[in-house]
């Protein structure tokens, strides 16, 4: 809670800051002071999230805050986001005006200040969003070592979820029931713990939209290719897209409206009903939790189908189509000779994709992934603790021997399955706008080998040890409007997600 009794920084969304802020009740100072206010209470201390890496200075921050509020006082707004806190994922350029590192959570780049913004951050900056802080990550953005992607970094620590009480258990590793998920870990938890009302972010496969559904938040990765990626730490061209989190789709549109210059999606993607929706549900036994994900939880996987099930009855008694079950691309469909596809594939675009990306640092002790292998190697004792020893996949890329031609019928493999006989075919065959099934499967792999926007709704929370849990929701390219247009009628039809009670209490 804040001192303001109209503002709640665990549940009020930028809408209703907006309102707030346009009748004086509020001003953005204010707004900005109670966000890192509550960073300084739960980031390093109080739960200690370790949600947040680094914070905009607070006298920057508030400049910036009292900047916009006079601009506002002389009757100008830039939109939905004037004066509004917004995270930037910690693999995001922030140039030196912020006098914010970008650390991808690596220790060899802890102090690393980029060039300038990234395009994406730009376009925050225009739109009068206020960057409050960098967001912690899974290192790398989860290519430290065999898929570590539990939210933990050199740097940041270990982010740990508000929703479990006692947090990652030591030693936990994957996508443990404690963990808050990754890549994007501290976007999330930073959104549901109140130190600010949106994040920006980005996925390669999964790295948006399953830490949002650990911290009970609407999430959207857009579709591969829509916004520009530039100044953003790679993994693959292939599947690397943008996108955020929020409390509300409302807000998430407000975003991404923004992301994709689309001044008019937040109007048209409002709605509180059903009618004139169509909707496919996959079978949950068939996308249910996979063990190298996250150990199956027998009362949690019973949670999720009835909650799903609870969902298509909701949405057919307020208007909407609901066919089900519906098919999908199975993974099994996605593999060059016998192997996975997509990790031979991104293998292939990692380091070529880092050069790149290092290139756009000021001052950095590495400028090639080898360099960045080499200084993990020199500072083990702080760069590859014991708890996460591992850079055998950096060290994978460095080595990578797949022929251009290979490279090649990878591609084609994976837009044709997960694509042309997946996604494309099941959305025409029955006529739907969105696809929806369990989010602790593989459906947002199955989206990143189409290049296709996949979101996150939420469902409930496990009765096991109350860790969030959600609904995955993905569309055919371009159909971010459809997601969000389905994503507003279930915030208006379904339970109510719940702050963190730990937060709510403290």
């Amino acid at each position: 809670m804040t001192g303001n009794p109209d503002f709640d920084v665990l549940t009020t969304d930028s809408a209703a800051l907006q309102a707030l802020l346009a009748t004086g009740k509020l001003t953005s100072v204010d707004i900005v002071v109670a966000s890192l206010d509550q960073i300084k209470k739960h980031n390093a201390d109080g739960l200690k999230l370790n949600a947040i890496i680094n914070t905009t200075p607070r006298e920057l921050a508030i400049a910036i805050a009292k900047g916009l509020d006079d601009e506002r006082a002389q009757g100008k707004t830039r939109g939905p986001l004037h004066g509004i806190p917004i995270t930037v994922k910690d693999n995001i350029m922030t140039g030196p005006e912020f006098q914010l590192p970008t650390t991808v959570g690596s220790v060899a780049l802890r102090s690393a200040v980029a060039k300038k913004n990234a395009p994406i951050v730009d376009l925050l900056v225009k739109a009068g969003a206020i960057i409050i802080g960098k967001a912690n990550l899974s290192e790398m953005a989860g290519w430290k070592g065999f898929g570590i992607t539990t939210g933990w970094s050199a740097v940041g620590g270990q982010t740990q979820t508000p929703y479990v009480v006692g947090g990652v258990a030591p030693g936990e590793k994957l996508l443990g029931h404690s963990t808050p998920a990754g890549s994007s870990s501290g976007s999330a938890v930073g959104v549901a713990a109140g130190f600010a009302p949106l994040a920006l972010a980005t996925e390669t496969d999964g790295s948006i939209v399953q830490p949002a559904t650990r911290a009970s938040l609407y999430g959207l990765k857009a579709t591969v290719g829509l916004i520009p990626t530039e100044g953003t730490a790679p993994w693959s061209a292939l599947t690397d897209s943008i996108g955020g989190m929020a409390r509300t789709p409302g807000d998430l549109a407000n975003l991404l409206g923004i992301l994709l210059n689309d001044t008019s999606l937040s109007a048209r993607t409002a709605t509180d009903n059903w009618g004139g929706q169509r909707v496919g549900f996959v079978d949950p036994t068939l996308w249910s939790f996979v063990p190298f994900i996250c150990n199956p939880d027998k009362v949690l996987i019973e949670q999720q189908r009835r909650g799903l099930a609870d969902a298509a009855n909701t949405i057919s008694e307020h208007g909407g189509v609901v066919e089900q079950p519906v098919p999908l691309t199975s993974m099994d469909e996605l593999v060059l000779d016998g192997e996975d596809a997509l990790e031979q594939l991104w293998n292939h675009d990692f380091e070529p994709a880092w050069n790149h990306f290092l290139a756009g640092y000021k001052e950095t002790p590495v400028r090639t992934l080898a360099e960045l292998v080499k200084f993990n190697s020199d500072h083990a004792d702080i760069a590859l603790p014991p708890v996460h020893p591992g850079q055998q996949l950096l060290e994978g890329a460095l080595n990578d021997k797949l022929t251009a031609e290979k490279y090649a019928e990878g591609v084609k493999i994976l837009r044709q399955a997960a694509r042309t006989k997946g996604i494309d075919k099941t959305l025409a065959e029955y006529n739907l706008d969105v696809i929806i099934g369990p989010m602790d499967g593989r459906i947002p792999t199955i989206a990143a080998a189409a290049g296709y926007p996949v979101g996150t709704m939420p469902l409930g929370y496990s009765k096991t040890n109350g860790r969030a849990f959600g609904a995955c929701i993905i569309s055919g390219a371009g159909g971010e409007a459809k997601i969000l247009r389905a994503m507003n009628a279930w915030h208006a039809t379904m339970p109510a997600r719940k702050p963190p009670p730990q937060l709510v209490v403290s």
